[in-house]
C-alpha cells in the first residue's frame, strides 16, 4: 500500500519554526527585547534593508558614521569589510538585516549567552553580549543596514 504524506501548511510551519528554534516564549521574549520598528525608526525614515529597494547610498555622510562605528565595534573579529578571518568568527558581510538585528537582541537580552573568551596570549577579549551592551537600538539598526548592504566578494 503507497502512502501519500502531504505535510499541511501549519506542519510545515511549525516543522520550520522548530528547525530555527523559535518558540512561543522566544517571540514574547522578541517582542519585549526588540523595541525597534524595523520599517520605521528614529527620523521617521525607512530602515533600508527592510524595505526601502534603493539600497544604502555608500557616498553618504550616514555611510561613513556607520562605517566608523562598525570598525570600531565589529571589525577586529569580523573583519573590516565584514568577512572574517577565522572560521570560528561568523561573516557579517551580507547578512540579513532582520536576522542581525533579532541576533543582537538576543545577545543584549541573553537570549544568546556566551562564556568569556581569551585569546592565544591568554588575555579576557569581549564577546557579543558584552559588544551589544554598548550599542544602541538606533546603532543596531544601522549597522544592520551597513553589513546587508556589504557583499561577500
Amino acid at each position: 500500500m503507497k502512502y501519500n504524506f502531504k505535510m499541511t501548511t501549519i506542519f510545515k510551519v511549525t516543522l520550520l519554526a522548530s528547525l530555527l528554534g523559535v518558540t512561543p516564549q522566544s517571540i514574547a521574549a522578541e517582542e519585549t527585547a526588540a523595541p525597534i520598528d524595523h520599517h520605521r525608526h528614529k527620523g521617521g525614515h525607512m530602515h533600508m534593508s527592510h524595505g526601502d529597494d534603493s539600497g544604502m547610498d555608500i557616498h553618504s555622510e550616514r555611510f561613513a558614521a556607520i562605517k566608523k562605528l562598525a570598525d570600531k565595534a565589529c571589525a577586529d573579529c569580523h573583519g573590516t569589510a565584514g568577512i572574517s578571518k577565522t572560521d570560528e568568527t561568523p561573516n557579517l558581510a551580507g547578512q540579513e538585516a532582520i536576522y542581525f538585528c533579532k541576533s543582537m537582541y538576543d545577545y543584549r537580552s541573553r537570549a544568546r549567552n556566551l562564556p568569556p573568551v581569551k585569546d592565544a596570549d591568554g588575555l579576557y577579549l569581549p564577546n557579543m553580549n558584552e559588544v551589544t551592551d554598548k550599542l544602541t537600538d538606533q546603532q543596531i539598526v544601522d549597522l544592520s543596514d551597513y553589513y546587508a548592504h556589504l557583499r561577500i566578494q
